[in-house]
């Protein structure tokens, strides 16, 4: 014990007689570096802890941060008083404010480079654009023999490059968000500098139009967002479990144990985008866009355990909507999103679903206003009341399979309202609960009115749960009853 410390155990500072270590456990917690510097104005003994700590967290987004040219002194400054050995984490996260001066490149370049020696955790480098003018500034990624996780978060005007050799021995998760790369030396990055990647996450530029490949024997996850200038994506993966893609032009995948898919791309040729070596039954499927759904790419898969369709009701292309998912996989949950302006057609459409895959266990709908859709007025050819007309009889319906219904709306309830209206006339013999959650505030779906509307629906054996959004957050203010008590509105009528 050191003479200072002998000296705060006299009195009655007891903290500072804790062991060095738990004192560092201590300011770890508070999550921020220049916070756990401040503390040294407690003691002298304080003040030799923090640069001991196993993590350095520099974060601009706090209201007490200096300007950012200050804010990049400290970070330095901080860089320069850290004596641990080894760091398991380093987050620099400069974010663009007003008029702040922009991150000069060889500051940043110095920053990776005492992360390439220190780091044995998660590197994260959070950087805005390197010039005021947008130019270009070219930023090395040094060799991190170290670092477990690397996310870099980078302005598009940041071009990244590799150095002309190293490894990234530790690396199991890459994350590169905006900037721009040469595609080989993407390519290079992902295939030969990381042998034991798991998890990929990419959302770049690439410099040329190029045809990006990823061969991997280690990778279990791949997520790619719009890969700017790719020509062509291959995947080689035989370990590949999870993949998500978007804005694709030209791919093949190889990837025998892949258990979930994303496909968020406007549409799917089966001359373009090829599954040579992916099996027909997958954990999760996940399709759809705002504006389609891609129904051709559904049929590669027999069954899911749960489907997740995404889509925005729009009259012109609801008919071929319809009969692109006659058929759709086989799966025990159902998830849809939709995007819509009004009503309009929603419980025909949820209908056609559901029969179009009627071994469905639970069904979760997710109704999300869209107004960026225009508002129209319902011709008398329209497709969606003539739709309506002709589900009117919904007797015939059988959902011999359904247990489950779970509402969640963020717009006007009435959507829901028709559903299980025409819900409540299908054949649904297991059908066991519906949860309904309004997330608008003060919506008329706490009102005790409509609440009793969806319970005299439903058969009294169906648990029926209801929740409002509130300033406290999901209020349930029902439980299955004829009566709802008023105990229950009261307490949410408060909110």
């Amino acid at each position: 014990m050191g003479e200072d410390q002998r000296r705060s155990c006299s009195g009655e500072d007891r903290i500072s007689c804790l062991p060095d270590e738990m004192l560092q456990e201590i300011l770890v917690r508070l999550c921020c570096s220049r916070a756990a510097a401040r503390t040294g104005l407690l003691s002298r003994r304080w003040s030799h802890v923090w640069p001991h700590l196993p993590e350095l967290v520099l974060d601009d987004d706090d209201p007490d941060t200096p300007p950012q040219a200050s804010f990049m002194d400290a970070v330095d400054a901080a860089i320069g008083a850290c004596l641990a050995p080894t760091l398991e984490c380093l987050l620099i996260s400069l974010f663009p404010v007003g008029n702040q001066p922009p991150v000069p490149a060889g500051r940043a370049a110095r920053w990776l480079r005492f992360a390439s020696q220190c780091v044995v955790g998660t590197l994260s480098l959070y950087a805005p654009s390197p010039k005021d003018d947008g130019e270009e500034a070219t930023l090395e990624l040094p060799a991190c023999k170290g670092a477990k996780k690397i996310t870099l978060f980078l302005a598009k005007s940041w071009r990244l490059q590799l150095p002309p050799a190293g490894l990234f021995m530790a690396l199991t998760s890459l994350s590169i968000r905006i900037g721009h790369m040469e595609g080989s030396e993407l390519t290079a990055l992902v295939c030969t500098w990381c042998p034991r990647l798991n998890s990929l996450s990419l959302f770049t530029t690439l410099v040329a139009t190029f045809d990006f490949t990823i061969r991997s024997d280690s990778l279990l996850l791949v997520w790619l967002h719009r890969l700017r200038n790719t020509r062509r994506i291959e995947i080689v993966a035989p370990r590949l479990e999870e993949l998500f893609l978007s804005y694709v032009t030209e791919a093949r995948i190889s990837a025998p144990k892949l258990a979930k898919l994303a496909w968020h791309c406007e549409d799917y040729d089966p001359h373009r985008h090829q599954f040579v070596d992916v099996g027909r039954r997958l954990k999760l499927l996940e399709t759809g866009t705002r504006k389609s759904i891609v129904s051709s790419f559904m049929k590669q898969f027999d069954e899911v355990d749960e489907l997740k369709l995404e889509f925005c009701m729009e009259i012109p292309s609801y008919e071929s909507f319809l009969n692109g998912t006659n058929k759709l996989p086989k799966c025990k949950t159902l998830s849809v999103t939709l995007f819509c302006s009004d009503d309009h057609g929603l419980a025909p459409t949820l209908l056609h679903l559901l029969k179009s895959c009627n071994s469905t266990r639970t069904l979760s709908i997710v109704f999300m206003s869209s107004y960026d859709l225009m508002q129209f007025f319902c011709p008398l050819s329209c497709y969606y009341c003539r739709s309506i007309e002709e589900n009117s009889g919904t007797d015939d319906i059988s959902l011999n399979s359904l247990e489950e219904v779970k509402i969640t709306s963020y717009a006007s309830p009435h959507g829901e309202l028709e559903f299980v209206e025409h819900l409540s006339r299908c054949h649904t013999p297991v059908l066991k609960r519906l949860v309904i959650k309004n997330m608008i505030k003060a919506a008329p779906l706490s009102n005790k009115e409509t609440c009793e509307k969806i319970l005299n629906m439903c058969r009294p054996s169906i648990k029926v749960e209801f929740y409002a959004s509130s300033t406290k957050g999901l209020v349930r203010i029902g439980l299955r009853s004829r009566t709802i008590p008023d105990f229950f509105l009261r307490k949410t009528g408060s909110d």
